[in-house]
C-alpha cells in the first residue's frame, strides 16, 4: 500500500488560445480544469498500475470540494485536512499559434499552526498502515521549508520507505534526513550541487555525491535520456534508457516515474526491477494525451526494449 503526501494540490486549468500577447484581452477557446498537483499525478498513475493507493494533503474552499469531486469520480481514494483558505489554481496557457505554454502557478493558501498540527498528527498514524509514503512538489504557505525533513523522519521512524520528489529548499533539507529515494531532474541537481552536470560522467557522479548526503538511492532523471541511479546499498551506478518513442504529452512523466519506483518499492523489487519499471512507466505516460492515462501492455513493451547500463565508480 503507497500513500500519495500532495501538500499542494491545485485545480491545473488549462487555457486554449490564438495569438496570445500580454497586455491585450484574450478570448479563451477551451478550457479543462483537473484535480492537479504532483502527489495527485502519482496517484492517478499508481491507480493505473492497479496499486492500492490513497492520497493525503491539504484541501479548502470551494476548489477543494471540486478536487475531492474529481477523485470520487476516479475511485481515488484520499484523506485530506481540510483548512480555511482556498485550494490555489495553476494556469497553463497554450497559444495554438506559437505552440507556447505560459504558466501561472498560485502559491497556496496559508496553513495556520493548527492545520499544521492537524496533518502531522494524522499523518503519524497514518504511514503505519503504508508500505511506501512518496512526497512530492511543494508546500503551501505557512509551511517551513523543512516539513519534508519532518515527514521523512516520522515514516522512517515506523520503518517505511520513503521517496522525495521537490525543488529547492524542500529538496536540500529533505535529503538529509536519509529518504530511501529522491527523485531529482537534472536542473534540480544542479541547483542543489552548484555546478553544471555536461555528460554522462558528470551525472553519475552527481548522482553518488547525492547519495552521500543521505539517501540510499538516488534517481536523477533526464527526460528522453531516462534516468542515472546510484546507491549507498549496491555501491553502483545505473542508466536505464527508453528505447526513442513519439511523446504526445511530456507534463507529469517526472511525477509517473515516482509512481513505478514507488510500485517496486512496495513489491519488494531489486533495485534494477525497480529502475526499468520505473523507466518505462515514465515513458508510456508521454504516450499518453491524458496525464496519468497510463497503459500497461505499453509499460511491458518499453521494458522488452530498453537500453540499461551499469557502471561502475571507482
Amino acid at each position: 500500500m503507497i500513500l500519495a503526501v500532495n501538500l499542494n494540490a491545485s485545480i491545473d486549468k488549462a487555457y486554449t488560445v490564438e495569438n496570445f500577447k500580454p497586455g491585450t484581452v484574450t478570448r479563451v477557446k477551451e478550457v479543462i480544469p483537473t484535480a492537479g498537483g504532483k502527489g495527485l499525478n502519482v496517484a492517478r498513475v499508481l491507480n493505473a498500475l492497479n496499486q492500492t493507493v490513497s492520497v493525503t494533503g491539504f484541501i479548502g474552499g470551494f476548489s477543494g470540494a471540486f478536487i475531492e469531486q474529481q477523485l470520487k469520480e476516479q475511485k481515488m481514494p484520499f484523506e485530506f485536512i481540510h483548512v480555511k483558505g482556498e485550494t490555489r489554481s495553476c494556469i497553463n496557457i497554450i497559444d495554438l499559434s506559437s505552440n507556447i505554454h505560459t504558466e501561472l502557478l498560485e502559491p497556496g493558501p496559508y496553513i495556520s499552526e493548527e492545520e499544521l498540527d492537524e496533518f502531522l498528527e494524522f499523518y503519524t498514524s497514518s504511514v503505519k498502515q503504508y508500505d511506501v509514503i512518496t512526497l512530492s512538489g511543494s508546500a503551501p504557505r505557512g509551511i517551513d521549508t523543512d516539513i519534508y525533513a519532518k515527514l521523512i523522519s516520522i515514516a522512517k521512524n515506523a520503518n517505511k520507505k520513503v521517496i522525495l520528489d521537490t525543488s529547492g529548499e524542500y529538496l536540500a533539507k529533505g535529503i538529509q534526513s536519509s529518504p530511501t529515494l529522491v527523485k531529482p531532474n537534472k536542473s534540480e541537481a544542479e541547483l542543489l550541487l552548484g555546478r553544471k552536470l555536461n555528460n554522462t560522467g558528470d551525472l553519475a557522479s552527481a548522482a553518488k555525491e547525492l547519495v552521500d548526503m543521505g539517501p540510499e538511492i538516488v534517481a536523477i532523471s533526464l527526460g528522453a535520456e531516462g534516468v542515472m541511479v546510484a546507491s549507498s546499498l549496491t555501491k553502483e551506478t545505473y542508466w536505464a534508457v527508453p528505447p526513442k518513442i513519439r511523446p504526445v504529452n511530456t507534463v507529469g512523466c517526472g511525477d509517473a516515474m515516482v509512481a513505478g519506483f514507488a510500485a517496486g518499492l512496495s513489491n519488494n523489487w531489486s533495485l534494477t526491477e525497480c529502475i526499468k519499471y520505473a523507466v518505462a512507466v515514465s515513458a508510456a505516460a508521454a504516450l499518453s494525451p491524458v496525464t496519468g492515462g497510463i497503459v500497461l501492455k505499453e509499460v511491458n513493451n518499453i521494458i522488452g526494449n530498453m537500453d540499461f547500463h551499469n557502471l561502475y565508480l571507482l
